[in-house]
């Protein structure tokens, strides 16, 4: 649909009364996944919607795309478990189903890099949940759309697969938020949905497939254009004039979520977060479902006396493989968030949580590994070799979330390396007690009011 219609519903006069009681004018942000696959909603005016959210799924078909020693070799220096994806993706799925939510929502990074057969793939899967009721609503990652590193493995060297562009993007997943979409931003892929009954998704594309300056160089980094953020005001004001609950969902972070994030890895937040942060936060975006980063992580900021949330999803490609569920109850005005993990598949029907923990610690292992030892750091290997054990766990820890530093032993080390003279020295030890950092919120279980 057009951004200029409005052919959206006034809520209830028992809605407007509830709003005005409470007295809270405040518009929320919510996952994307959350809108599509259906039409309108079904769910009670004012009972609880139930939603589901999923990130960096990273599908990836190697019944289609093959499985070669090249492949096996990308992956030695990647941290996902991109082999697994299908099944770690069902199993997250039997689990939600079991859960009966209202709407899924899936942040970003629906396959490996964009491959289309990968994204027809998906949205089969989620054509499924129709049959339970359930809707979705998906946005793009950086890995999806218009991807030169999209590859099919089944000889070596691989060849290039097809790609999906945006509008290729657009029409995949039609029933999964951009066929039934109340407007659609002719700037990009976002838009927003009616989730539940008084309810809208603003589902925010803040991916940069359409600037790269080389066909061959897909840009992690995001950013939300200025025509797209006019374009999200003029929505968030409706919303707010018809006392609607708005909730947000963008695949990259849009507050750092550990000390330094913005310095050691600036590609995983929005560009100009803290504007953008707080023109949502103006507008009355105050809850964004985020991902990208691959971590179990929630944080908050206060821009104008308005405290807004970042609700990071970790991958389930990425050990501890979770999922979120979050309820919204409308007459309370409060969003329960709740999570679980994946701990069975049937490639691993009994050892999935050990297995796969092993799998993120050793890959980590390698990477920080390389990571060190070239440019700009070339740490010297013995140095290396000493410092990777300190720094995994932390990621490991972070990627879980409600992560908490016990050993005194690590924590006297660290501290000393932040005070060290040495630059290199105290910017790693920075680094680290930066990830084992974990303020207020908790990041896996969380009430809020709205």
């Amino acid at each position: 649909m057009n951004s200029s219609n409005d052919n959206t519903r006034h809520p209830n006069p028992r809605r407007r009364f509830l709003q005005s009681a409470a007295g809270l004018a405040t518009v929320i942000v919510l996952p994307q996944a959350l809108l599509g696959c259906g039409g309108g909603s079904d769910n009670d005016d004012d009972g609880p919607l139930r939603l589901a959210v999923l990130s960096d799924i990273h599908l990836y078909d190697s019944t289609q795309l093959g499985s070669s020693s090249e492949l096996d070799a990308y992956l030695l220096q990647d941290r996902k478990m991109i082999k697994e994806s299908v099944e770690i993706f069902d199993a997250a799925l039997a689990a939600i189903v079991a859960d009966k939510p209202d709407a899924l929502l899936i942040s970003g990074d629906l396959t490996k890099d964009g491959e289309r057969v990968n994204h027809e793939l998906l949205a089969a899967r989620l054509q499924t949940l129709r049959a339970q009721g359930i809707r979705v609503f998906v946005i793009p990652g950086n890995h999806d759309v218009a991807n030169p590193d999209a590859k099919d493995f089944r000889t070596v060297p691989a060849t290039a697969a097809a790609q999906a562009d945006a509008a290729t993007f657009a029409t995949i997943y039609a029933n999964c938020g951009y066929g039934n979409a109340i407007a659609r931003d002719p700037a990009s892929l976002s838009y927003v949905a009616e989730v539940g009954d008084g309810v809208w998704l603003f589902a925010i594309d803040s991916c940069r497939y359409a600037e790269s300056a080389s066909p061959s160089a897909p840009i992690t980094a995001g950013r939300v254009r200025a025509a797209t953020l006019s374009w999200l005001q003029t929505w968030l004001a409706k919303a707010k004039e018809r006392g609607v609950v708005a909730l947000g969902s963008m695949h990259h972070g849009l507050i750092e979520h550990f000390p330094g994030q913005s310095t050691f890895f600036p590609e995983y937040l929005v560009e100009d977060r803290q504007n953008l942060a707080a023109a949502f936060a103006a507008a009355g975006l105050t809850v964004v479902f985020t991902g990208h980063y691959h971590a179990q992580d929630i944080v908050r900021a206060s821009y104008g006396g308005v405290t807004v949330h970042d609700v990071e999803t970790g991958s389930t490609v990425t050990a501890p493989s979770p999922y979120r569920l979050a309820t919204i109850d409308r007459a309370a005005r409060t969003l329960a968030i709740e999570s679980g993990t994946v701990t069975a598949t049937t490639g691993h029907p009994q050892d999935f949580v050990a297995w796969s923990r092993d799998y993120l610690e050793t890959g980590l292992e390698t990477l920080v590994t390389a990571l060190l030892t070239s440019a700009p750091y070339s740490v010297p290997a013995p140095t290396a070799a000493a410092l990777v054990p300190l720094i995994v766990p932390a990621m490991v820890a972070h990627y879980a979330g409600d992560e908490k530093l016990t050993d005194a032993g690590v924590a006297a080390t660290l501290q000393a390396m932040a005070q060290s003279s040495d630059a290199m020295t105290a910017m790693l030890g920075g680094f680290v007690l930066g990830l084992w950092s974990d303020p207020q919120p908790g990041d896996n279980t969380l009430a809020i009011t709205l």
